[in-house]
């Protein structure tokens, strides 16, 4: 038995403390290392971060706290996504990949989980909502989305617009939704833990964003040389 309880309490704070340097190391290898859009590599990266949160935060809260509500994982999915969207397009393009900025120099606007800027913030080349699930909003979820791209669009008309749900909402069967270029939801939800895979990718946004990418940057820099 550990005499007081900074010794009985230091093996979390130290464990904890490390996870920054990792992140780091993690991050800093991600900027040189090889991408492969087709391996879906990068979603499987996400899910596992994603299961690796939720085993600590909801068997804590479950089966040590007791505690009746589940910590919410929006946040550390829209970091996960971040990290690798940022590691990938700003080592491949002079762009800057940045979170809850808003759109506006001035004034109150939006500020999406995920923007891809040009360089010095000057235009918005596309822009990635994340969500974990539908949420509150429920069955208004695909009006709500609607109206932020339209929003979106009458600022920054070339930009990109993309929605990634880990638990997928989207009726993939409704021909007038665009699945996998435009919406995109990884798993489907069981309250079993049977989370079957949709044909759904994180890459299917990413592969989409540089359809318009490169051309976008092209034309930024034409109108700039005028």
């Amino acid at each position: 038995m550990k005499s007081d309880l900074k010794a009985i309490d230091d093996a979390f704070i130290v464990h904890y403390r490390k996870l920054l340097e990792i992140q780091k190391n993690v991050f800093r290898e991600c900027k040189g290392y090889k991408f492969d859009l087709d391996s879906h590599e990068i979603t499987q990266a996400v899910h596992d971060r994603m299961s690796a949160f939720w085993d600590f935060h909801v068997y804590n809260a479950k089966q040590i706290l007791d505690r009746r509500i589940n910590t919410g994982g929006a946040d550390f999915f829209t970091e996960t996504c971040l990290l690798f969207l940022k590691a990938y397009f700003e080592q491949k393009y002079n762009v800057i990949v940045t979170s809850e900025k808003s759109l506006l120099k001035k004034g109150n606007s939006m500020r999406p989980d995920i923007s891809i800027w040009t360089e010095g913030y000057g235009e918005v080349l596309a822009v990635i909502e994340l969500k974990v699930n539908d949420g509150w909003k429920g069955k208004n979820i695909m009006a709500h989305l609607k109206d932020r791209e339209d929003k979106i669009k009458a600022l920054y008309p070339n930009s990109f617009f993309g929605v990634i749900a880990f638990w997928n909402f989207f009726d993939t069967n409704d021909l007038n939704i665009d699945w996998r270029t435009k919406y995109v939801g990884l798993y489907r939800y069981d309250r079993y833990d049977r989370h079957e895979k949709t044909n759904g990718y994180v890459e299917d946004i990413m592969k989409n964003i540089e359809l318009v990418l490169p051309q976008n940057l092209a034309k930024l820099k034409e109108v700039c040389a005028v």
